[in-house]
């Protein structure tokens, strides 16, 4: 009916699919063979009943790679899909990263590889490492769209190689009046070039050797959650602040490159004595509204800190008309002049401190200008030599990917994204 699950509803929901994982994990364990005669015994899958909390991951049990009832996934959805998903990636970490022989037969059964890879490179242990399965590569981009802000609105394009070409139109054909009898003005369609470069972008933790004994699954779950959180904060600072040197791959961000001096027309000064979030008004919301071209506030949004959110937006609507239904709904969805507003952490987030010159907050189309191209989806290496005198294992996640902002107009072409600056 639309509603969310009171509490013994839920509770009852996950025991029942609890009980459907645990049927269908004996139906794989015991197919059918009477067909064939003289087949050998079906593989043997350990099958003890998930609600046995005693029977540990070391001893072959099943339970620690399913889902106890009530436990909430964090990087899986907490329905039979997700716990599919979530039983799946528990597999794959459990073959990879323990060596668990059962896990390895009922990653070849469904044709799923966990096949370690040598080590290319010096200094990475003889596990070597892993391809990430399709279904757990897929779930950490998806979780990089929930938890990034810049990949989730900016435009995506897979790479084939580890440079991108993209041709870029610049200018096109001009119509002139002509006279009779008179010749007609030629004109040509202007076009450039965009190039996107590869760059590996790397998250390295450790872990004790005994956890992933005890809880594989929920392990799975947790590294997925974090390696895709990890890589979406990094992605958030490089696309939003990127200063085009090493700490970043070398790219540019959109915030740093609309006030570099070649992009005015992407840079909206507040008015005079506005260089702290408090003091930004409506006035100066709206130049920054206006100075975003009509094509390109189809898909517009507001960008800024939680605290801007805050001490400007919520300000704004709360003085103008107090509490209203709608910015009391805002709370859930936040939005201004009917516009969504996108927080993240990687904008200016204080109160008091000067902005003068600097970007505070920022609005408009950041698909047109802005991409990120995707050469390699996310591997996994695992190392058992690295930490090995402290009996911890070595989990190293790479993505490949290139940044670039590519349109943010210039000193006479206006832009789709614009930014507000401080003006002391």
């Amino acid at each position: 009916f639309g509603r969310p699950l009171a509490g013994a509803e839920e509770e009852r929901y996950n025991q029942i699919v609890d009980e459907a994982q645990r049927i269908n994990l004996q139906l794989v364990k015991e197919p059918d063979q009477r067909a064939v005669p003289g087949a050998q015994p079906a593989m043997q899958l350990p099958n003890t009943p998930l609600q046995n909390p005693e029977h540990r991951f070391g001893d072959g049990g099943f339970a620690d790679l399913g889902v106890m009832p009530g436990t909430k996934l964090l990087a899986f959805a907490n329905n039979r899909e997700g716990r599919e998903r979530a039983h799946m990636a528990g597999r794959w970490f459990a073959a990879t990263l323990a060596q668990h022989e059962p896990s390895m037969r009922w990653l070849k059964q469904h044709g799923i590889t966990a096949q370690p890879q040598m080590a290319l490179a010096g200094g990475v242990g003889t596990a070597g490492g892993a391809l990430v399965p399709l279904e757990l590569s897929s779930r950490i981009i998806e979780l990089m769209d929930v938890y990034g802000s810049f990949r989730a609105n900016a435009d995506n394009l897979p790479m084939s190689s580890d440079t991108l070409t993209v041709p870029r139109r610049v200018g096109g054909l001009v119509a002139y009046y002509t006279g009779e009898n008179t010749a007609g003005t030629e004109s040509d369609a202007e076009w450039d070039d965009i190039t996107f470069t590869a760059r590996k972008l790397m998250v390295l933790t450790r872990m004790s050797s005994e956890i992933n004994e005890d809880a594989i699954i929920s392990l799975g779950d947790k590294l997925t959650q974090e390696i895709s959180y990890a890589f979406s904060v990094s992605e958030d600072n490089t696309g939003f602040n990127g200063t085009g040197t090493s700490t970043y791959g070398g790219h540019t961000g959109v915030l740093v490159k609309a006030i570099d001096g070649d992009h005015t027309k992407a840079n909206v000064a507040a008015a005079s004595g506005h260089d702290t979030l408090p003091e930004i008004n409506s006035s100066d919301l709206i130049s920054l509204l206006a100075a975003v071209p009509a094509y390109a506030k189809v898909g517009a949004k507001w960008y800024c800190s939680s605290e801007a959110l805050a001490a400007v937006f919520n300000a704004i609507q709360i003085a103008a008309s107090g509490n209203s239904m709608q910015n009391l709904a805002n709370a859930v969805s936040p939005s201004f002049l009917g516009f969504p507003i996108v927080t993240t952490p990687v904008m200016a987030d204080s109160l008091t401190t000067n902005y003068n010159g600097a970007v505070m907050i920022a609005f408009g189309n950041l698909a047109m200008a802005a991409t990120v191209a995707t050469r390699r989806d996310v591997r996994v290496a695992i190392s058992t030599d690295a930490y090995f005198e402290l009996d911890q294992i070595a989990v190293k996640g790479t993505l490949r990917h290139s940044i670039v902002a590519h349109d943010l107009g210039s000193t006479t072409v206006k832009s789709p994204f614009c930014v507000l600056t401080g003006t002391t």
